[in-house]
């Protein structure tokens, strides 16, 4: 398990007293170029920022009220998404100094309380309009 890439993904709500624009500012000219150097120092495979603003969550709750009623929208502003090369990886970043540098100033902006946390494994089966790694 520990020599295989993993996904890690987590999900982050901004404080209410920043609006949804400036957080995910924030998190693109202030936090990715503090951690840049962290993701090279450790092969860190991949960094995704998924955005999900207020108006697409909207848009996506009205489509499902009908259709899907049992079904929650997330709300959240963000997901990040890294690949790293081995779960050993997570234990290596997390203590360095570069690393608690980049996310010093996070409190000031995320709601750290809310934020959800996910750890697994990630295989493309559709990409680019056609099907990969399907089982035979």
């Amino acid at each position: 398990m520990a020599d295989k890439p993993v996904k890690f993904a987590i999900t982050h709500y901004r404080l209410p007293k920043h609006s949804h624009e400036d957080f995910i500012k924030w998190i693109v000219e202030v936090h990715i170029p503090k951690a840049i150097p962290v993701f090279r120092k450790y092969g860190v495979i991949d960094y995704t920022l998924f955005v999900t603003p207020p108006a697409l969550s909207d848009f996506m709750n009205q489509r499902v009220q009908g259709s899907r009623p049992t079904w929650d929208v997330a709300d959240y502003d963000c997901v990040i998404e890294y690949i790293f090369p081995s779960i050993d990886v997570i234990d290596k970043i997390m203590p360095d100094p570069e690393w608690l540098e980049a996310c010093a100033d996070q409190f000031d902006w995320v709601d750290v309380p809310k934020a959800l946390v996910s750890l697994g494994y990630a295989t493309t089966y559709f990409q680019k309009g056609e099907a990969v790694v399907l089982p035979k």
